[in-house]
């Protein structure tokens, strides 16, 4: 499951979540509003979902965590706790591929969230998942495409929710996925300016956010600052792993040293 060109310009960042006993930085979280239900169901398969979470990068790790949510869908098809963090597995996918299966992924990615936000719109998750969902699926059929069937509209509906509800979650992703949205449209929409300004504010904010760096440094190469695009590559390098997403911290080190290469 995966992100996408409008997914890179919606995506953010952040595909990860934190399970219910951490903290909202370590992965899906669970309740970051006063005065949301309380999840359904025992939680016997939400603790076996995030614990192994923050080991999905380990072979066939994906496929049990896709079995352990789509086990309690079968019993609960609405409940908001499976499918949020459905979408959340189907992004993650969905960032480490292209074309038709990004596609694929990231609509289910989007179909997850949306029955989350039915079954829990004050939470920022529903939201949040699903516009990167969105994005996942525009990025895989091709942006100028996904711009023709309206999905800029749903994408922003998504995302500006998430950001009202709570624009810290996840380290700040919300606003990630937003500053890469402008940097990601094409002529005549994209807005390299705001990109730089969304992502600087970001940066500041959440000095720990790898994608975000990454994301920037992006932007200021479209604005003729490749020194200092460089340099904040250069951060995310020398920065050590070992914070509350191992596997996230694995991947971004990896971007991180591709976007050298190609620099």
């Amino acid at each position: 499951m995966r992100v996408s060109a409008l997914a890179l310009f919606f995506s953010s960042a952040a595909v990860a979540q934190a399970p219910t006993v951490r903290p909202a930085e370590a992965g899906p979280p669970v309740a970051t509003q006063p005065g949301l239900a309380p999840a359904e169901g025992p939680a016997g398969w939400r603790e076996r979902f995030d614990d192994l979470w923050q080991k999905r990068d380990e072979p066939g790790v994906e496929k049990q965590l896709e079995g352990i949510v789509r086990e309690q869908l079968s019993v609960e098809p609405r409940s908001f706790e499976a499918n949020w963090r459905l979408a959340s597995l189907l992004n993650w996918e969905a960032d480490g591929t292209d074309g038709d299966e990004k596609a694929a992924l990231g609509k289910q990615a989007w179909e997850a969230g949306d029955k989350a936000i039915l079954a829990n719109p004050q939470d920022v998750r529903g939201h949040y998942y699903s516009g990167v969902g969105v994005g996942l699926y525009s990025e895989g059929v091709g942006i100028l495409t996904a711009l023709s069937q309206g999905l800029e509209g749903k994408f922003r509906d998504r995302l500006q929710a998430a950001l009202k509800i709570d624009r810290n979650f996840l380290d700040g992703a919300p606003q990630v996925v937003w500053g890469r949205y402008f940097y990601k449209l094409p002529w005549p929409k994209r807005d390299v300016d705001e990109s730089i300004r969304v992502l600087t504010q970001t940066v500041k904010s959440h000095p720990r956010n790898w994608r975000a760096k990454i994301y920037l440094a992006d932007s200021l190469v479209g604005d003729a600052r490749s020194d200092e695009g460089r340099k904040l590559v250069q951060e995310v390098l020398d920065a050590k792993r070992g914070g509350s997403d191992p596997p996230d911290d694995k991947r971004l080190k990896d971007r991180a040293r591709k976007w050298m290469a190609d620099h």
